[in-house]
């Protein structure tokens, strides 16, 4: 509706209230469900490409990767990927939180190709890839003291 409205808005108007209202609730969860075979996953990208085809004005037929180039946005499976490093650079400063590197299972799930590993397993070969060592993260930990006293 806004955008088709006689006056018309700004692509930079659209594009922020897509980021802050359908961004946010495709991203929302992603960690959990994108563990998800890739065909379901494939499922939410036409969301992604009808929402940026009304920010940008652009016809329906428009292939995608062109509409994220030009709205400056990832696909979507990037955004899951990089969500989830993030989440596991979260946790793996936290001490009491070792579940992320302790890969105890992964020669179970290399040895069964069909089944789909969990994200610590996921996110290994991205962590690898940006050089990514254990023992370079800062350890975070909540003070005795509440911040009032």
């Amino acid at each position: 509706m806004l955008s088709h409205t006689p006056l018309g808005v700004q692509i930079n108007k659209l594009l922020h209230l897509y980021r802050s209202l359908i961004r946010a609730k495709l991203d929302y969860g992603c960690i959990v469900y994108g563990s998800e075979r890739g065909f379901y996953l494939q499922m939410l990208d036409p969301i992604q490409n009808h929402a940026l085809c009304l920010c940008l004005g652009a016809y329906r037929a428009s292939p995608s990767p062109r509409l994220c180039v030009l709205a400056n946005e990832p696909p979507l499976y990037i955004r899951r990927r990089k969500l989830s490093i993030h989440y596991c650079l979260k946790l793996s400063s936290s001490p009491q939180n070792p579940t992320v590197f302790n890969c105890k299972s992964k020669d179970l799930f290399e040895r069964k190709p069909n089944q789909i590993p969990p994200l610590s397993i996921r996110v290994q070969p991205d962590l690898r890839a940006v050089g990514f060592e254990k023992r370079n993260t800062f350890i975070y930990s909540i003070p005795a003291t509440s911040p009032w006293l």
